[in-house]
């Protein structure tokens, strides 16, 4: 047995074990118990991918309907969910740019404006990642977008399908999406989730300008130059500079029906909050449109390279998500009994602490679910509440493995980035956040008299 499946093996033991001391122990109801055992046994089983993926996606759907009482219509949301969706049209969408040239045609004309400086392509990309998150609200759709421009980009200036510069310039591009976002109120959906709870169980209710006051200088522009800087240092390489075309070539009609398509979708998108119609349902007319009026052998490359393991992922994230709600919340009073006051920078670390290990155990997606009773727990009602209630996003937006993020999973297989690199630069990109981000986000809150 290999070393990873046995260490894997070992820990799904003793965590099981754990459990069933506990209900033993009168410490945990069977109904509690049932559930964290499922979540605890997915997420070591999708971490460590000792198994395939969408195997671990089927036995969380076996398990959950055989072993709990959550009803299946909400097991099963994920397939009836936008993000779902938006995952199957954002593959349609990379799809479209990467068959009519599209993609090409901008990265060349990004790689020109650029030039031939790597840390320069960085940097462009990292902006361009952030304003874009400033007007359209969904990672997904993002990082659909982006991605196959970066391809494109990565193409013009000859950085080969394996190389370091490739990896580098499409890590940035797919966690930036996600972690930079973190700082615009509705352009994730931890943020949109946490918002929602906020209001509705604390009364706190957050304005666009005031979020992004508080965390654009540490998680906007230090997260921002970590995510270069460990790009640049891993994965280290250098571009060439673009021969610059005498005349330039025509666009295609097939690029200009791709354009007009991309520029409708694009303005529902940004329009959301006039329609309220969800980016996944604009995203599958994107894709039927253009299906429909493709050639036939179109969908079959496209149904081909579809991954269905990842669209299985989601739908199972999501149904995780709805699992971990049906918690008794008087567990997490017992975890959360220690009440922290008078202590306004400890109560700041132990609350970041304690949704990390959310995000570790449940993703990004139900850590906010999870976070703000435990935090109103620990802060009981006072100055420090609407700090500890935004102290998570500094948690949710520090991803340590990839699955923790649903969007940096469906970024990795869009621009087929190997695993083991994604893992190499979520982990230098966390590390450096908690050392970096975290003391001088404090800082900055302290300085504006939040904390």
């Amino acid at each position: 047995m290999e070393k990873k499946n046995l260490a894997t093996l070992i820990l799904l033991v003793a965590g099981l074990s754990a459990i069933l001391l506990l209900v033993m122990g009168g410490k945990m109801s069977a109904a509690n118990a049932r559930i964290i055992a499922i979540v605890f046994s997915c997420i070591l089983l999708w971490a460590t991918a000792v198994i395939p993926g969408l195997l671990v996606s089927l036995l969380f759907f076996f398990l959950s309907t055989l072993l709990t009482p959550v009803p299946t219509a909400q097991i099963f949301s994920g397939f009836a969910s936008s993000a779902f969706w938006l995952v199957f049209s954002g593959s349609a969408i990379g799809f479209a740019l990467k068959e009519s040239g599209l993609s090409d045609r901008i990265g060349i004309a990004l790689a020109q404006w650029i030039g031939g400086s790597y840390l320069k392509a960085l940097t462009a990309f990292a902006i361009l990642t952030f304003l874009l998150s400033l007007v359209m609200p969904s990672t997904f759709s993002r990082i659909a977008i982006l991605v196959p421009i970066a391809l494109g980009y990565c193409d013009a200036v000859h950085l080969a399908e394996h190389s370091n510069g490739r990896r580098g310039i499409l890590m940035l591009v797919i966690v930036g999406s996600y972690e930079l976002a973190a700082a615009v109120l509705p352009a994730n959906l931890p943020n949109v989730i946490m918002t929602g709870i906020l209001e509705q169980s604390q009364g706190i209710h957050l304005t666009f300008s005031e979020y992004l006051l508080y965390f654009l200088p540490a998680g906007v522009i230090v997260r921002g130059a970590i995510l270069i800087t460990v790009s640049y240092k891993l994965f280290s390489d250098s571009v060439h500079e673009t021969v610059r075309l005498g005349a330039y070539t025509r666009i295609s009609g097939r690029e200009a029906y791709v354009i007009v398509l991309l520029s409708i979708t694009l303005i529902f998108w940004f329009a959301d909050s006039i329609h309220h119609i969800a980016p996944g349902w604009i995203g599958l007319g994107f894709t039927l449109v253009y299906f429909l009026t493709s050639p036939a052998e179109q969908l079959t490359r496209f149904t081909h390279i579809l991954k269905m393991d990842l669209l299985w992922f989601i739908a199972a994230i999501i149904g995780l998500t709805a699992l971990v709600q049906h918690l008794d919340m008087q567990l997490l009073s017992l975890l959360g009994s220690a009440t922290l006051m008078g202590n306004p920078a400890l109560t700041y670390a132990m609350l970041i602490a304690s949704s990390v290990c959310l995000c570790l155990l449940v993703t990004s997606n139900a850590a906010p679910a999870l976070f703000i009773p435990l935090a109103a727990r620990m802060v009981e009602q006072g100055a420090l509440l609407k700090m500890g209630m935004l102290s998570q996003v500094m948690g949710y937006s520090t991803t340590f493995l990839p699955y923790q993020s649903p969007p940096i999973i469906f970024g990795n297989e869009l621009a087929q980035i190997d695993r083991s690199a994604s893992i190499k630069y979520c982990l230098g990109t966390a590390i450096l956040g908690i050392v970096l981000v975290v003391p001088i986000n404090a800082l900055w809150w302290h300085m504006i008299g939040f904390l």
